[in-house]
């Protein structure tokens, strides 16, 4: 990936097997420029239980992806833990995998070694996706999944995309097209449901408010913006793919919820000191848990799963 990585005049460091193509923090909060969120610090809790785990809806757009690309070069923007990565790199396609934490991409590389899927087509970067080290029109498919949200200036991030794509390279998106209407199924959990919103909204209000004592308020990073008519006005048009899937499935507090907020893996933490959350989260999780008996950590929500909607914009 020479030919297609700015490497510099600067010796190329590597950390656990990831180039050090940046020196920038792994989150900006403050400050009159540009604020990010990185998920160095948080990123070992975001997939809860599974983050180990190859799912059956990256492994569709895994293959989706795989047949877009061929044998150009893929650049997984923000790829985190793998997610995508992973399934991609298993169907043996070119990969530039970029993140501003190498925590993350430490945990990519364990998820892909636990599901015997080979690195080798696979390069590790740590990068800002602000100012990505890339040449101009080098990758045939960039995704930027779960991210521009978490970024103040999203449409420079856009802007960069659009700079390392080739022309009639694609942009891929994922959002998610309304579930299916079952309404067998949603009465037959309605009371299921509620305990568990019930239970997930307990813990948080509690966890804040003990805060207040440590002058610690939430906080919530995400700033908005309107990824579909940025990319309209960007791109020369949009290919809108819907993979129909409406399958049931269930997600207990002990497998989601309850190891991403103990591990404050939840954005509007990242600013909660270590000791004080653990402290706090404890006591908060110990009361609910006392309140709800013996069956606290396997409270579900069954919900039904919904169709992945992909857009390709096109450059």
């Amino acid at each position: 990936m020479k030919n297609i990585l700015r490497i510099g005049n600067k010796p190329i460091t590597i950390e656990n097997n990831i180039l050090q193509l940046t020196d920038s923090p792994n989150l900006v909060t403050t400050g009159d420029g540009d604020k990010y969120i990185g998920y160095e610090h948080i990123g070992g809790a975001y997939s809860g239980n599974r983050k180990y785990v190859i799912g059956e809806r990256d492994g569709i757009v895994a293959s989706y992806i795989s047949d877009i690309v061929g044998d150009g070069v893929f650049l997984d923007l923000a790829c985190g833990d793998g997610a995508l990565t992973v399934p991609c790199a298993k169907c043996g396609i070119r990969i530039i995998a970029g993140d501003i934490s190498n925590g993350m991409m430490m945990i990519l590389q364990e998820r892909a070694k636990r599901n015997n899927v080979s690195l080798e087509n696979v390069t590790l970067c740590r990068m800002n996706a602000l100012n990505l080290p890339i040449e101009d029109e080098s990758v045939d498919c960039v995704v930027a999944n779960s991210m521009l949200h978490l970024i103040s200036n999203p449409q420079k991030v856009l802007d960069e995309i659009y700079r390392v794509l080739k022309t009639g390279g694609s942009f891929v998106c994922l959002s998610d097209a309304p579930a299916r209407k079952n309404s067998i199924y949603i009465s037959e959990y309605e009371k299921e449901n509620a305990e568990y919103r019930r239970a997930v909204g307990e813990i948080y209000d509690a966890y804040w408010e003990e805060l207040k004592a440590y002058d610690v308020y939430a906080k919530r990073y995400s700033w908005k913006f309107d990824r579909e008519s940025a990319c309209k006005a960007m791109f020369r048009e949009v290919e809108i793919k819907v993979i129909e899937r409406g399958m049931p499935y269930t997600e207990r507090l002990v497998d989601g919820f309850l190891p991403r907020f103990e591990g404050r893996g939840f954005s509007d933490q990242v600013d909660v000191p270590s000791k004080i959350h653990k402290v706090v989260s404890d006591k908060v999780v110990a009361s609910v848990r006392e309140k709800y008996g013996k069956t606290f950590e396997n409270i579900a929500y069954h919900v039904i799963e919904e169709d992945i909607c992909i857009y390709r914009y096109k450059k």
